[in-house]
């Protein structure tokens, strides 16, 4: 189709008729282009401004809600719409779950080519706010004032943030307490346009079972004046506060956190349960954010092994160990391969806290392990858990796996699309998606976290 470039800076009405993969309402104009529209909902009739035109497809944005669903609420949030996060903060939280459902059916039938995918209900959440244990939030300036927040959507610029709601409630204390600091010293923070200033980032981890706090600096720069100060508003103002790290990061790149962190004040991890499991968690370890639905998960991905205390496993992509833990207390044993060492660091450490021997962590890349490991092994090991990021696995990997072969695999994915695409590679390589099960790690947000079963 050739673009009609006309078309931008038009107004048009459209009916809204499905969802996209970032929560925009999808839409069609008369001409045959799908019209993306963020903040607009299914069935709902809306006035757009075309702001782009693309190949195929248009963007507008939502000028005036023609007639609005049943399902629209109020967002709850004073910057809803302007930051970059909860695009789904409109939507009433029953119908955000059926959306997700209706998004997932929808993306394995159209990139994994699945007929009839068998994709259980969602398990949502009963408070879905309030849930995050990790926020990052970028220091800058607005008006020569020092500003601390959430970027706009796709853009760096800063909207201010003093709460927000599916964040620890915690972290509106410690946003105070880091913006009087910044106050009393003073610091400087960042100019991302001259690379410029001291501060750029406060990344902020949390226990929930346990509500210890964990308060990381990023500075472009080597050293930072103040921090007794720092130290003292945050004993005194947030309970819990456990440690604080600072971490440099003087490249100039949209990367969050540098190689080097040094501990300022407290032990330098924070600890945290899921189940009976309990972890040490560092600045830049892997851990979900959300730990009551981290538990479902892990959870689901068990009970989907079936496990009876004589089964090899292996899982590839294994962070802190978090899945490996859960699966070794009920098999024989696991081997688990990250490539990141100091996650490998972090799993061992975990796994001699909660007294676990029968697992054992490679620092290598799964790609180039798993068959070499394989090919060692004289018994082949039955089942094979992946959680990989979100850009999935490789295609070797997923040819390895079937080449052993593996009676069963147990795949964690937080990317539909992705995981969507390595499934259909798995059913071509022999396997069968026999469940997909999807969680709803992300309230507010069009993201799902899914554990599929392929059987041999």
């Amino acid at each position: 189709m050739v673009p009609d470039k006309a078309l931008k800076g038009q107004t048009q009405t459209i009916k809204i008729t499905g969802i996209g993969s970032e929560g925009q309402g999808v839409g069609h104009l008369g001409n045959g282009y799908t019209v993306f529209v963020p903040g607009a909902l299914p069935d709902e009739t809306v006035s757009v401004l075309i702001i782009s035109v693309k190949a195929s497809y248009c963007v507008g944005k939502l000028m005036e809600i023609v007639t609005a669903s049943q399902k629209r609420v109020e967002p709850a949030c004073p910057v809803s719409g302007k930051c970059g996060g909860c695009s789904l903060l409109h939507c009433a939280y029953p119908y955000q779950l059926e959306l997700k459902q209706r998004l997932l059916e929808q993306t394995f039938t159209r990139i994994g080519k699945f007929t009839n995918p068998p994709i259980m209900p969602i398990i949502g959440m009963s408070n879905p706010y309030r849930y995050r244990n990790k926020s990052s939030f970028p220091i800058g300036t607005s008006d020569t004032a020092p500003v601390i927040g959430f970027y706009s959507k796709r853009s760096h610029r800063i909207i201010p943030i003093t709460d927000c709601l599916v964040d620890h409630m915690i972290n509106a204390r410690i946003i105070q307490c880091i913006t009087e600091y910044i106050r009393r010293i003073p610091v400087s923070v960042y100019d991302e346009n001259n690379h410029s200033g001291l501060l750029r980032h406060v990344l902020l981890r949390i226990g929930f079972s346990t509500n210890e706090v964990m308060v990381c600096l990023v500075i472009n720069g080597q050293n930072i004046p103040g921090i007794p100060v720092l130290i003292d508003l945050l004993k005194t103002n947030v309970p819990g506060f456990t440690t604080l790290v600072l971490n440099i990061n003087k490249a100039r790149t949209n990367v969050i956190m540098g190689n080097q962190t040094y501990i300022l004040y407290g032990p330098g991890v924070i600890r945290d349960t899921i189940g009976e499991l309990c972890f040490e968690i560092s600045p830049t370890s892997f851990y979900q954010i959300n730990p009551i639905q981290t538990k479902v998960l892990y959870d689901t991905a068990l009970s989907f092994a079936c496990l009876t205390g004589k089964e090899s496993i292996v899982e590839a992509y294994s962070g802190i160990g978090t899945i490996s833990l859960f699966l070794a207390r009920k098999a024989k044993h696991v081997y688990a391969v990250e490539i990141v060492a100091a996650a490998v660091k972090d799993a061992k450490r975990n796994a001699f806290i909660n007294g676990i021997s029968n697992v054992s962590f490679y620092n290598e890349s799964a790609e180039t392990w798993l068959p070499e490991f394989c090919v060692r092994q004289q018994n082949k090991p039955d089942i094979c858990v992946l959680d990989p990021p979100r850009k999935g696995c490789a295609a070797v990997l997923l040819q390895a796996v079937a080449a052993i072969p593996v009676k069963k695999v147990i795949y964690v994915s937080c990317n539909m699309g992705t995981l969507a695409r390595d499934a259909r590679l798995l059913t071509d390589l022999g396997y069968t998606l026999s469940k997909l099960q999807p969680v709803d790690m992300f309230p507010q947000t069009p993201d799902v976290e899914c554990v599929a079963l392929f059987d041999r």
